[in-house]
């Protein structure tokens, strides 16, 4: 018969640490052992016990086995899904490194999530962060810009990125987002992969380097085709065009000769027959030279680029004032309509805290939206030291009869201007722009039309569409040359390329971040 302290052992034998069961194994048996004649049969009882402890021990032992092989096999698995969306990873950059497929690099790709129901990243390039979309966000799969003639000059044929693709018999990824971040130039890219059921996710950001070297610093675009009142035309007639990123792109259709559809460079054969075309050769127009020193593309690019959040309506501006910038995610929008200094009033827009957009109301604004005469000046300034830069102060004309008329020695620095119904008119003297360079506009420009009034009474005449007695024909500034100089660093304008479809080659760097995601 059991004792009390062996009977307990005995009945809780199967929820003792193994330890604890071989300690009351060792002092069973040696009881046993040196009991007197009353536990004599013990025997059988204590074979017993011991041949149950060495099942409970053996099964143990096999479920000990049998988890660690589980979890060795989910391991692996885990493991072989981690490899292919690494290979995935791979397989889409090097599909990116093709200038057909890199000019997807600005443009974002965002899924649906199903645990989610919302894309997977969002604009900040981040999982559960709150900016999630509830519709997805595609600006890859209908993009094909190899129509366009400007592309049709690169020759890079249409997109053919593949967001899915298989590896092994049981293996495939997906790419389920990609986000740029033109302010950091920063792309997020993030793949899916399952093998045999299992599911891992790969996201890298890297760094998105664009070539700048044939960036749009002049474009006349045509902004409704069929309207004959709407041509985009250059009429240069001297002006000149400074710095390396000052390249043109005009509308052949709208150029003295519209047979010229490729491009040219300072000391091509054929320089002369493209300086002619936008009325600046020497003798019809009174140039002096090539005063142009970016790269002359005769092909159509037209600028389509969204409204924005709508600020504080400043009305009509006649006198010298500031407009600052406050900072966040998107810029200072001020509704303007109409800037009209003379004299020596300077409009100062202060970037230091933030970039500003100067909106002009659309059909609200009189045909003159900009008049600047004697030294007036638009001036895009910063307090920090920095440099201001040309894409933190951006003028948009969206009506019909925007005109930007500059006279005398007048001045708009560092802005982006974009005319979408009608140009730009230098009726200038000579330069206005602090600085020393021979300009009246520091920045870039994309409008409908540039032109500049005759610097001689025999300069040719180019009279558009019938107006008679316009100032770019009847204004004559003798021996102006004074233009527009391009800066070299235009990276601040990244954003908006997606918007004008200039063929820009995309590279991406190094990685500067990776991580696994569990979904």
């Amino acid at each position: 018969m059991l004792s009390g302290d062996r009977l307990s052992a005995a009945t809780n034998i199967q929820s003792m640490p193994l330890s604890e069961l071989l300690y009351y194994l060792v002092v069973f048996c040696s009881r046993g052992l040196n009991s007197k004649r009353q536990e004599q049969g013990f025997a059988l009882p204590l074979a017993l016990g011991l041949g149950f402890v060495m099942v409970i021990l053996g099964l143990s032992t096999i479920m000990v086995a049998q988890s660690d092989r589980t979890s060795a096999f989910n391991r692996k698995q885990a493991g072989a899904s981690l490899a292919i969306a690494e290979g995935g990873m791979a397989r889409s950059l090097a599909q990116l490194t093709a200038p057909n497929n890199a000019v997807l690099l600005n443009r974002n790709y965002d899924t649906i999530n199903p645990k989610t129901g919302k894309t997977y990243l969002g604009p900040d390039g981040m999982f559960n962060s709150g900016d999630e979309e509830a519709s997805a966000i595609d600006e890859w799969t209908s993009y094909d810009p190899s129509n366009h003639p400007c592309y049709q000059q690169k020759g890079w044929g249409s997109p053919n990125f593949a967001t899915t693709g298989s590896m092994g018999n049981t293996g495939s990824y997906t790419v389920r987002a990609y986000r740029f971040n033109p302010a950091e130039q920063q792309g997020t890219l993030f793949v899916e992969a399952s093998k045999d059921g299992k599911t891992t996710g790969v996201q890298i950001r890297i760094a998105v380097r664009s070539d700048l070297d044939d960036f749009p610093g002049l474009v006349l675009h045509d902004p409704e085709p069929d309207d004959p009142w709407h041509v985009g035309v250059l009429a240069l007639r001297g002006r000149q065009i400074l710095g390396s990123k000052g390249n043109v792109y005009y509308y052949p259709q709208g150029s003295q000769d519209s047979s010229l559809t490729s491009n040219s460079t300072s000391g091509d054969i054929d320089r002369a027959s493209y300086l002619n075309a936008i009325f600046s050769s020497s003798a019809s127009d009174g140039a002096t030279g090539d005063t142009v020193s970016g790269t002359l593309f005769a092909c159509l690019l037209t600028p389509t680029i969204p409204d924005g959040i709508k600020g504080t309506n400043f009305g009509t501006i006649t006198s010298s004032q500031t407009l600052s910038g406050v900072g966040g995610h998107t810029p200072t929008l001020f509704q303007i309509e109409q800037i009209d200094l003379a004299g020596t009033d300077v409009l100062t827009v202060d970037t230091t805290n933030g970039s500003v957009v100067l909106d002009f109301i659309e059909d609200s604004a009189p045909e003159q939206a900009i008049q600047l005469k004697d030294m007036a000046q638009i001036l895009n300034v910063r307090t920090d030291g920095q440099p201001p830069r040309v894409g933190d102060l951006r003028i948009h004309l969206r009506g019909g009869d925007d005109t930007v008329l500059l006279y005398d020695q007048t001045c708009i620095q560092n802005a982006f201007i974009w005319s979408a119904w009608d140009e730009v008119q230098l009726l200038t003297s000579g330069p206005g722009c602090p600085g020393g360079q021979n300009t009246n506009i520091e920045g870039v420009v994309w409008a409908e039309g540039i032109f500049s009034s005759k610097n001689d009474p025999n300069n040719r005449d180019i009279n558009f569409i019938g107006e008679v007695g316009a100032p770019y024909d009847t204004v004559i500034t003798p021996n102006a040359t004074s233009g527009i100089a391009v800066p070299e660093d235009v990276s601040s304008l990244i954003d908006l390329l997606k918007y004008v479809d200039y063929p820009v080659r995309y590279r991406f760097g190094g990685v500067l971040q990776w991580q696994r995601v569990r979904l």
